[in-house]
């Protein structure tokens, strides 16, 4: 004889991992087309400023940092295309591939309007000078490409079912007097010190911003690493240390570029 249910209720359990939402197959194809096309729109826009900027005689230290934004540009535009393969084909990874644009697009966006300002501030005192130019370059349209869908990424892929499916959840299956249901497993919280050093490293403030957001991402990661599974939001962390780190070097190299290639004023 089998013993029989309890007075509320029996519990069995069947576990299986979660089913990749529907609507994220679909935004895999999206990436796969909007990738390479954000990409070459960046690429024309920026690759446009450049070749005006030579033909004024502007000097190598002011052009290779135009170069290298383009080459990020082109870079998220091949991370956001991976994306798209490994959602398509339901992989996790997907997902981590599609945040990294993401959040590297709204770093890019603020990379670059760091650099125009850094560039236009030795422009007005005269501490580098570019023969002929009589307006700053504008690379909105080719930023706002990325930034907006980056904010429909972030918004679809943060959703609950998407964060249980991408964090290995597992479906439970509750029979309570022979009627089952279904529930699923809670992910553990994301930690505030990792959510603020990535917003932190997207505020181009002095680069006070990514100077937070550094040293909070490392706290983050460290505390993370501690709790054993108790804490998520690793992914934040590493995405605000990685900004922030990036936007730190960019700009430090861009005037240690200036100085070596002679373009400011003797």
């Amino acid at each position: 004889m089998t013993a029989p249910l309890s007075n509320d209720e029996a519990v069995t359990e069947e576990r299986a991992g979660l089913p990749m939402p529907p609507r994220l197959r679909t935004l895999g194809y999206a990436n796969v087309a909007v990738g390479p096309l954000a990409a070459l729109v960046n690429l024309l826009i920026i690759g446009k400023s450049i070749a005006r900027l030579s033909s004024l005689g502007a000097s190598r230290g002011i052009l290779i940092p135009l170069a290298l934004i383009a080459f990020v540009f082109c870079v998220l535009g091949a991370v956001l295309f991976l994306g798209g393969i490994g959602l398509i084909k339901e992989r996790r990874w997907g997902r981590t591939w599609s945040l990294v644009f993401a959040f590297g697009s709204f770093g890019a966006a603020f990379l670059v309007a760091i650099t125009a300002r850094v560039l236009t501030n030795l422009l007005e005192v005269e501490a580098v000078s570019i023969p002929g130019l009589h307006h700053q370059e504008n690379f909105n349209v080719g930023i706002g490409v990325f930034s907006l869908y980056a904010i429909l990424l972030i918004v679809l892929l943060m959703l609950a079912d998407a964060r249980a499916w991408a964090s290995g959840g597992m479906a439970r299956t509750t029979a309570a007097n022979n009627a089952g249901g279904a529930t699923q497993v809670a992910a553990p919280p994301a930690s505030g010190l990792a959510i603020a050093s990535l917003v932190a490293s997207i505020i181009p403030f002095l680069l006070l911003g990514q100077i937070t957001g550094l040293i909070l991402g490392i706290i983050a990661l460290r505390k993370i690493k501690q709790a054993h599974g108790t804490i998520g939001g690793k992914g934040f962390a590493i995405a605000g240390v990685a900004i922030s780190s990036a936007i730190l070097l960019f700009i430090i190299g861009i005037l240690v570029l200036l100085l070596l290639t002679g373009a400011f004023h003797k």
